[in-house]
């Protein structure tokens, strides 16, 4: 079924709560037949997919923008070996809603991005992540509809070219663009711990073993002995966004606003050497090598200590226990505040430490 609405503010479906006036709001909940009907009106052309919002801004009115939003919501399970069960998600499904069922069915793979907000399909899209895991890590296939074949195509993971908050998705033209109709897991029965974050791990361990380990993997083998379950990584997860990010039915926010900066390991040793003379080493810079060889820093850290805080334009700010976040502090911030301090952070950033940061935030 096809609904259509003009002049519409997207304001209560972004999680930011900002004014976002498009022309024409567009959703879909039968993509075998409403998207084929789209297209052959035009009504695709041009468009703008928005699903839960969360990773979203627009940055300013746009009478002539036509958003579509799939409104699809179907979860199915299949084809369960002794290993695996394949789980097919609908576009239109939240993701947290997702973790949640398959952690209850003590399947592995989506525990560590519980609580994050925001559907299904826009999770393929960013490739989301958090506490040591990404979606990419699941994903069997995405299913799109194409608008420059004007069909259907299945994207193996491969095929997805999945990177850091990247994937084959955010580089279409417009002309070719891909709307995500549903996407494809690959879950595991037996268990399968995910503890390359130290605080997830030190907080199961905490909880749940005995805390004398002297390794990771000694670590994970004796959580698995004792039996933690999807649901308690899940929860574990839950309970540490709840201490240091806010809420999104409170606070209004896109999550996390900056990507991790990845440099070459050259780039890297500057950067230290540079920090090193103007701070010593009473605070290290914090990084990690990633597995082709280059140098992740975490955006939270530099963020900080490059003062920045305590800065704010308007009604937006970023939240204290975690900088990472831009914020609707006031509830009635406007677009342009937030493009504003998210100016100011990457000036600031850059000057003190010679990174420039990116947004991982879409801007419309």
């Amino acid at each position: 079924m096809i609904r259509l609405r003009e002049n519409t503010d997207l304001k209560e479906m972004t999680t930011f709560g900002l004014p976002a006036l498009c022309g024409r709001l567009v959703e879909f909940s039968d993509p075998e037949t409403d998207l084929p009907e789209l297209d052959r009106q035009g009504i695709l052309d041009g468009a703008v997919v928005l699903g839960g919002g969360s990773n979203m801004l627009f940055t300013a009115p746009a009478p002539d923008l036509t958003v579509i939003h799939p409104v699809n919501t179907g979860v199915r399970f299949s084809s369960r070996t002794e290993d695996t069960v394949i789980v097919t998600a609908d576009a239109g499904v939240t993701l947290d809603d997702l973790c949640r069922q398959t952690c209850e069915s003590r399947l592995w793979g989506l525990e560590n991005l519980s609580g994050i907000p925001g559907h299904i399909g826009g999770a393929a899209v960013q490739n989301v992540g958090a506490y040591g895991a990404e979606l990419s890590d699941a994903v069997e296939s995405v299913t799109c509809y194409s608008l420059k074949s004007h069909g259907f195509v299945t994207f193996t993971k491969d095929d997805c070219r999945y990177g850091y908050r990247d994937s084959v998705f955010k580089h279409q033209h417009q002309d070719e663009m891909l709307i995500v109709c549903r996407v494809t897991l690959r879950l595991r029965v037996t268990p399968d711990l995910k503890l390359g974050y130290k605080g997830l791990r030190d907080a199961l361990c905490e909880k749940f073993a005995s805390g004398k380990n002297a390794s990771f993997q000694a670590d994970i083998e004796e959580l698995t002995a004792n039996g933690v379950s999807p649901m308690a990584v899940r929860e574990t997860v839950v309970a540490l966004r709840d201490s240091k990010l806010p809420a999104p039915s409170e606070t209004g926010s896109a999550g996390s606003f900056f990507k991790n900066p990845v440099v070459t390991t050259g780039e890297l040793e500057r950067v230290i050497s540079h920090w090193n003379e103007k701070e010593g080493n009473t605070h290290p810079l914090p990084y990690h090598i990633t597995s082709d060889g280059m140098a992740k820093l975490s955006a939270a850290w530099l963020i900080d200590k490059a003062g920045c805080k305590t800065l704010a334009e308007g009604g937006a700010a970023l939240w204290q226990s975690q900088p990472l976040v831009i914020v609707n502090l006031t509830g009635d911030a406007t677009a342009e505040e937030v493009v504003k301090l998210e100016k100011a952070i990457i000036r600031q950033v850059e000057s003190v430490f010679g990174v420039t940061l990116s947004p991982e935030v879409i801007h419309i």
